[in-house]
C-alpha cells in the first residue's frame, strides 16, 4: 500500500474508540491481549492512572501509531486477529528474538513498523 493512502480503522479497532474519536487503553489493549499493565508500561505511566481516564488524551498520539501499527498487522494476517496476537508474541530472529510485543513495549514501535512495511513489501523474515 502507498504511504500516501490512509488506512481506516478495522471494524476490530473500531471497538476501541469512544463516543469522541479517542482511543480507549483498555478496549484496544484487549484488542492486542495486552493487560493494563502492559498498556501502561507502552505508554510510560502508572497504570492506576489508566484507571482515572479511559481515553487520555495526553496519550492518544501514542495510541494511534499502536492503532496504526495493529492495523497493518491485520491487513497482512487478512483481519485474522487470533494470527495478528501470536505473531505479535512469537519471537524473531530479525528482532534479535525478541517478540515484537517486547519489541513494542521496550520503546520501538517504530521497528516493528518498520518489520510490518518489509513484510508488506515482500523482504523475507
Amino acid at each position: 500500500m502507498n504511504k500516501a493512502q490512509v488506512r481506516p480503522p478495522s471494524k476490530e479497532l473500531l471497538k476501541a474508540l469512544d463516543q469522541e474519536g479517542r482511543y480507549d487503553t483498555a478496549a484496544l489493549a484487549g484488542i492486542l491481549d495486552w493487560t493494563k499493565q502492559e498498556i501502561a508500561r507502552f505508554l510510560e505511566t502508572d497504570p492506576s492512572a489508566l484507571s482515572r481516564s479511559s481515553a487520555p488524551l495526553k496519550h492518544q498520539d501514542a495510541l494511534a501509531r499502536l492503532a496504526a501499527v495493529m492495523r497493518h498487522l491485520l491487513d497482512l494476517t487478512g483481519n485474522d486477529q487470533g494470527q495478528a496476537r501470536a505473531w505479535l508474541r512469537t519471537p524473531i530472529l530479525v528482532l534479535d528474538r525478541e517478540s515484537p510485543k517486547e519489541v513494542i513495549l521496550s520503546g520501538r514501535l517504530e521497528t516493528v513498523a518498520a518489520l510490518l512495511e518489509e513484510m508488506e513489501s515482500g523482504f523475507a523474515v
